[in-house]
């Protein structure tokens, strides 16, 4: 498990900058994190104000027209009013953006959007996109072209499987594009606070397992539920429930129901926003619950967090450093478990072509090192040649010496035999025969001369009580001097065994 974590930290090792901002119906929030190595900093954060102008009451107070006769005018004058606004206050915060470095991330309440829990067979698991493009419209009251939507597949249930759709109308995100794309802004995505808050938690609080997220803003109240599997290699996060609650009234109705019911799913509570003020249990006392802007401020380096507010927008900018398990985008439709499935930063591509080259570079060190020694070794076999050669020499004396030892030895050892082989040899051989060479052996005789008759020699030989078995070694020649050479072998007559008394 620890090395399992520690790979996973290891991948997260980057150097980067990102933008988040979370848009209100009164308000623009905008906040910057920089990641340095796995350091998390935040850089700025502001808030702007956004005035709300009704201006169909306006215009009918003007020309004296009953509002229902002007709505069209005032819708249009509500929208230039509405872009005006956006124009101004993000004119204002684009000193507080790097356009061309930032990635870009943006977070709506989930009032703004609507968000539904559906099950689906699970014949459809392996297609979610294409099965939820056929039958979306059965789910949400718009039209499919006239929405952005994504998904999250949530838990299963039997033989279902469960998926979250998140879709906002386009008429909602029309105009905030469109002021963004004048200032050359694409965002990267547009969630909502569901699984922004959802990623905020995950990263702030790592080891935390199952969790309900409590939010108040606006006298409305934002429910969201996380579980997380650690038995897996990489554990997956799954969302639970997501609800909005408008106007909640606590001491009766199916609101005051919903949240115990959310509560007890989850082992710990977080709140932000104005949960103290609204937020009321059955009993009349407050939840416990652990405060976002306090453990955020324990893990976000860089400054403490002003105001509740910013969270969602922290949480939408933590897509961008690379630190969101859940990464829904309604633009893009494009469905992900993990921000950056399967891509790799510039750092970690560099990091891992420096592991691979380290793995090459240490693979490659054995045969040189094994080349290495063999020269060192060659290098110590010359410098110890003369004296093994010196020692070859005087092995090979060695050598010599004991068979000359063992020859002597021998000879001192036959030499009787010797002398009266010698002696019969000088009685029995005719005069006119000639002794060149003679070698004796244990046993054994070998002769070679030359005679007028070889053959006469041999019943010479043999009526010698010395020799037996007398023949010729080698066929005889006669030279011109009409003499035969020959070469004569005799065994030496081993003396008879007295016979045994009967």
């Amino acid at each position: 498990m620890i090395a399992n974590r520690w790979v996973q930290e290891l991948s997260k090792i980057d150097f980067v900058t990102s933008t988040g901002l979370y848009i209100l119906p009164d308000q623009l929030i905008l906040v910057r994190l920089r990641k340095n190595f796995r350091r998390v900093s935040l850089l700025v954060q502001e808030a702007r104000e956004l005035p709300e102008n009704d201006g169909k009451q306006g215009i009918s107070e003007l020309t004296g027209w009953i509002p229902e006769d002007v709505r069209e005018i005032a819708l249009s004058a509500t929208n230039e009013s509405r872009e005006r606004a956006l124009r101004q206050a993000l004119l204002s915060l684009m000193p507080h953006v790097h356009r061309g470095k930032d990635s870009f991330y943006i977070c709506v309440p989930q009032d703004q959007a609507i968000i539904q829990e559906i099950y689906l067979p699970k014949a459809a698991e392996a297609n979610l996109k294409e099965v939820l493009d056929y039958e979306i419209e059965r789910y949400i009251p718009f039209r499919r072209d006239d929405v952005y939507y994504d998904f999250l597949p949530g838990a299963k249930k039997g033989d279902k499987i469960g998926v979250f759709v998140f879709a906002i109308p386009k008429r909602n995100l029309a105009t905030v594009l469109e002021v963004l794309s004048s200032f050359g802004i694409k965002p990267k995505s547009v969630e909502t606070t569901a699984t922004a808050l959802a990623n905020y938690i995950l990263f702030c609080a790592p080891d935390t397992a199952a969790a309900t997220i409590i939010g108040a803003h606006d006298n409305k109240l934002e429910l969201v539920g996380i579980q997380r599997n650690a038995a897996t290699w990489k554990p997956s996060p799954e969302l639970i429930f997501s609800h909005c609650l408008k106007e909640p009234k606590w001491d009766q109705g199916i609101e005051r129901d919903l949240l115990k019911l959310c509560v007890t799913k989850a082992g710990r509570i977080y709140g932000w926003g104005d949960v103290e003020e609204i937020v009321q249990s059955t009993d009349g006392g407050s939840f416990e619950h652990e405060d976002l802007v306090a453990i955020g401020n324990q893990k976000i380096k860089g400054g403490n967090i002003s105001q509740t507010s910013v969270l969602p927008a922290i949480g939408a900018a933590l897509r961008g450093i690379r630190e969101a398990p859940f990464a829904g985008n309604v633009l893009s439709g494009d469905v992900s478990l993990a921000s950056g499935t399967g891509v790799l930063s510039y750092v970690n591509a560099a990091l891992a072509a420096i592991l691979v080259l380290a793995t090459l570079a240490w693979g490659l060190t054995y045969p040189i090192k094994d080349e290495l020694r063999l020269r060192q070794l060659q290098r110590e076999n010359r410098k110890l040649e003369p004296s093994v050669e010196a020692l070859r020499r005087e092995e090979e004396q060695l050598v010599r010496a004991r068979k000359e030892k063992d020859f002597f030895s021998q000879l001192d050892e036959h030499r009787g035999e010797v002398l009266r082989v010698l002696d019969e040899l000088s009685k029995i051989v005719p005069n006119n025969a000639y002794l060149s060479n003679l070698r004796y052996r244990s046993g054994g005789l070998e002769v070679q001369g030359s005679a007028e008759n070889a053959s006469g020699l041999i019943p010479v030989l043999e009526r010698s009580p010395v020799f037996e078995n007398v023949g010729f070694n080698a066929p005889s020649n006669r030279g011109r001097d009409n003499r035969e050479t020959f070469s004569l072998k005799a065994d030496l007559e081993k003396p008879k065994e007295k016979a045994t008394k009967q």
